[in-house]
């Protein structure tokens, strides 16, 4: 549902959080994939005219993505991963892959059907 251009723009930011990744910066990364996750989510709620407010954050996306379990059910475990909260030493509880949990939800918004 959004198109090439957009995918690609979307991808391409992505990237910054992959290089965070490679620098061993994982709340960078992990913020990143989650921005670029939400702006994804933001992107499908408008074209879906789904009601939200004008201030919501593309992480407020991914927490309200959840309250449509049957449209988004393809990415619930990705957007479960990308809304589980860190340790409090900034860890995760187990082994999570947000930049590849945000190229699926992307790869989802791109190949989007009502």
């Amino acid at each position: 549902m959004i198109t090439e251009e957009l995918y690609q723009s979307l991808l391409q930011d992505l990237e910054s959080a992959i290089t965070f990744e490679k620098k061993g910066e994982m709340n960078r990364s992990r913020v990143v994939a989650r921005q670029v996750a939400g702006k994804a989510i933001r992107i499908l709620f408008t074209q879906l005219h789904l009601d939200t407010p004008q201030s919501t954050t593309p992480y407020q996306y991914l927490i309200d993505v959840q309250n449509y379990p049957n449209l988004f059910a393809p990415i619930q475990d990705e957007i479960t991963a990308l809304t589980t909260r860190v340790n409090t030493d900034f860890s995760f509880p187990g082994k999570l892959n947000l930049v590849k949990a945000t190229q699926n939800i992307l790869l989802f918004a791109k190949e989007f059907e009502e």
